[in-house]
């Protein structure tokens, strides 16, 4: 796997998981059921401040655009399918045998793509 795509990968993870810590209902509604809420937010911070220093300036621009317009940037990609907008993508990507040693966008909504087999 390419090194820029999986650290996109990561950084999405973390992005997700800051997305969930500061949604305040979420937090009740877990409150509510009993579930004490444990907050890592700073090593979460560090640990994304961490991955943006690791990324290329152009993936990291993209990629903040993509998750503000769509919320997901990086989508998988299963039996030739984005998974984010549901587009069939062209044949000739999806027999491509290195399709996840390199970063690869979506033709219909741009989004990254990493490929499941």
């Amino acid at each position: 796997m390419s090194s820029q795509l999986r650290i996109l990968i990561m950084l999405h993870d973390v992005d997700l998981l800051l997305r969930e810590l500061k949604n305040q209902e979420a937090r009740k509604v877990e409150e509510r059921h009993g579930f004490k809420l444990v907050s890592h937010s700073q090593e979460l911070i560090q640990a994304r401040n961490e991955l943006v220093s690791k990324l290329e300036p152009m993936h990291l621009t993209r990629y903040e655009r993509l998750m503000s317009k769509y919320g997901r940037a990086i989508v998988p990609v299963v039996h030739g399918v984005c998974g984010g907008c549901f587009i069939v993508l062209p044949t000739g990507e999806a027999y491509q045998k290195d399709k996840n040693d390199r970063v690869s966008n979506c033709a219909n909504c741009g989004r990254y793509l990493y490929w499941i087999d």
